[in-house]
């Protein structure tokens, strides 16, 4: 079964790296399955230089064609998460991607450092604008980093305020290396607590779907 990534890519004057935008595909179907919320940008790399806007144009219902996308590696985090939609979903189709910021590095400390010293970039947080969670489930798995900067638990408020309310979803801990991905509600901060499965989906750990 082909699995395949696509997304933005920007570099500021400062040699800061963003990715956003992103988009995984698999299997021959291009529906779309859900929006997951991470905290950043892992590893993932451009392929080549060469925009897919024509294809993901022709396949992807409401595509947003407001700049060059690019044909991406699939780095561990991409696999876990299409190997989890695979369970519920296996014949294929499509997944968004959506980072509470677009800094791309896989060390998520050192990224919120970088984050720190940034004070105005017009790539570091997707536009709500550009957000578009349909009626697809939408799953908060930012884990504890969200707290790490006030800018970060506002950008998460907004994905929240967007998304469809009783499809709401979060990676929660079920047992001791197992986590499952249950309906939830915000919090009276309006923010979703949750685990990165950088964590859940490694390290012995299996992330599974709950009872929906």
């Amino acid at each position: 079964m082909q699995r395949r990534c696509f997304a933005k890519w920007h570099q500021d004057s400062d040699g800061n790296v963003y990715r956003d935008g992103t988009i995984l595909q698999y299997g021959d179907e291009w529906q779309l399955l859900g929006s997951v919320i991470l905290l950043n940008p892992g590893s993932a790399k451009p392929l080549d230089r060469k925009p897919v806007n024509a294809l993901l144009s022709k396949h992807l219902e409401g595509f947003n064609d407001n700049d060059e996308y690019y044909a991406y590696s699939l780095d561990p985090l991409m696999r876990a998460l299409i190997e989890i939609f695979t369970q519920k979903f296996p014949n294929g189709g499509v997944i968004r991607i959506y980072n509470l910021f677009n800094l791309k590095n896989p060390k998520s400390g050192s990224a919120i450092e970088v984050l720190k010293k940034i004070e105005k970039s017009s790539f570091l947080f997707t536009p709500m604008s550009e957000v578009d969670f349909k009626d697809a489930a939408v799953i908060v798995a930012t884990g504890d980093g969200v707290h790490a900067d006030p800018r970060l638990e506002n950008q998460l408020r907004r994905y929240i305020k967007k998304a469809p309310k009783d499809n709401l979803y979060a990676i929660v801990r079920k047992d001791k290396n197992l986590f499952t991905i249950q309906r939830t509600k915000p919090n009276q901060d309006g923010l979703i607590e949750s685990y990165h499965p950088s964590y859940t989906c490694f390290y012995g750990n299996v992330t599974r779907w709950g009872v929906i």
